[in-house]
């Protein structure tokens, strides 16, 4: 089954599980890029603080359990195989219809009501409005955060800022408060602020420029200029759970947090544990992370040797405008690839290795047509241009899946994190 967006489903089958969501406390965000970030640092602070929480984060890194976490280990296994088997069976038994992506969501509020969290972290799906996590409601949700939007899954949220915009503002609750990216367009914060206005929620607009950011965001070990916004949007929402709910969350807690933090495939950088191998990982699964991209790419770019990018992308994504943002020397070369099948996600469909070269060539001389079969392959191949004294860097990038692949090649395991 595809993507369906909808509350109808969602809401009929956590009724036949007796409405988990509504034991839970949660922090809900959306945005185009930057949702993952936030939750981590929230996590990793919540963590030094000693409050026992979920988190929840699509798609997954490594394995499909991977998407529900408490506090920093992801839930085991056969948990996780557990609370999705009563999903699924009550979803079976009353043919109620969900889609993959809402059992996962229904299993996770039955996960983290068992687990007996004292909040959830919830990052949504897709959009806000129609996403399968905002069955939430205002008496479930302490705040909501919105990071940055950009343009991305045009085809179910519409083709302009405004239009996207609109959905991810949808996940705005009545009164409670929201913490939006500053740096945000025009054209979105006003759709925003509309919203908020409508819903009688205070609304606040953070930036990264602060002086108390810019002497924190120094703790943290990802890498980008964007996770000051991140970072703000995180701190802002652990400030109203300090003042507004009570949360005991010190000073010291939260620097410790900012320096354990981490979150796979975003602007990484990995040694191979085997082969003398290092490089860069990042998703960068739509053009405005891209952009993000490129600018990392132009303050660490080692004089005029060129970059090895190994790409690939979901099928729909924009080729074009992953590469335009990234090649740029004429001792660039790209390797194009194909991840894996994702688990649990039969709508997730990668581009062919030959139609990404076929692009590529618009951009650069160097297209290495190998065929590589999976990750284990690409690093032998990554090996053998090293021994023949290839000493460019190397960058991997175009999709969070293509990511996942790597990390499970090289054994990534969650005490590396």
């Amino acid at each position: 089954m595809g993507i369906e967006l909808g509350l109808g489903r969602v809401e009929k089958l956590l009724k036949l599980l007796a409405n988990p969501h509504r034991q839970l406390k949660c922090i809900h965000v959306t945005g185009t890029n930057g949702k993952g970030s936030t939750l981590a640092y929230l996590s990793s602070i919540l963590s030094e603080a000693n409050i026992r929480h979920g988190r929840f984060t699509t798609p997954h890194t490594i394995l499909v359990n991977d998407s529900l976490s408490i506090n920093r280990d992801a839930l085991p296994m056969e948990k996780f195989q557990q609370y999705k088997m009563k999903v699924q069976a009550q979803n079976d038994r009353h043919e109620v219809g969900c889609t993959e992506f809402e059992i996962l969501t229904c299993s996770m509020f039955l996960a983290f009501a068992f687990e007996a969290v004292e909040l959830a972290l919830i990052e949504v799906g897709l959009g806000g409005r129609n996403d399968a996590t905002n069955v939430v409601s205002k008496d479930e949700v302490l705040v909501s955060g919105i990071t940055k939007i950009g343009i991305d899954h045009e085809k179910f949220l519409g083709n302009t800022i405004s239009l996207i915009a609109h959905e991810k503002a949808g996940i705005i609750k009545n009164g409670i408060d929201c913490v939006v990216d500053l740096t945000n367009s025009e054209e979105a914060l006003e759709v925003i602020r509309k919203q908020a206005d409508q819903q009688g929620s205070p609304l606040h607009e953070v930036n990264g420029s602060s002086s108390r950011i810019q002497r924190l965001i120094k703790l943290s070990p990802l890498r980008g200029k964007y996770q000051e916004q991140n970072l703000a949007i995180s701190l802002k929402i652990v400030s109203l759970l300090r003042d507004k709910y009570q949360y005991n969350i010190s000073d010291e807690a939260i620097e410790r947090g900012i320096q354990k933090t981490t979150w796979p495939g975003r602007l990484q950088l990995v040694q191979h544990p085997e082969k003398n191998i290092q490089f860069l990982l990042d998703g960068a699964h739509n053009e405005s992370a891209a952009i993000e991209l490129g600018k990392y790419l132009e303050d660490v770019r080692k004089n005029n040797e060129g970059i090895i990018f190994v790409v690939a992308l979901t099928k729909g994504k924009s080729i074009e405008g992953l590469l335009k943002h990234i090649v740029k020397n004429e001792h660039d070369s790209v390797i194009p690839m194909k991840f894996l099948q994702p688990e649990d996600m039969p709508w997730v469909h990668c581009y062919d290795a030959s139609e990404l070269a076929q692009v590529a060539k618009k951009f650069v001389n160097n297209v290495d047509d190998i065929k590589l079969e999976d990750a284990n392959e690409l690093f032998e191949h990554l090996q053998k241009l090293k021994n023949d004294m290839d000493n460019r860097q190397v960058v991997i990038c175009g999709s969070l899946y293509l990511c996942a692949d790597i990390l499970r090649a090289i054994q990534y395991a969650p005490h590396q994190r």
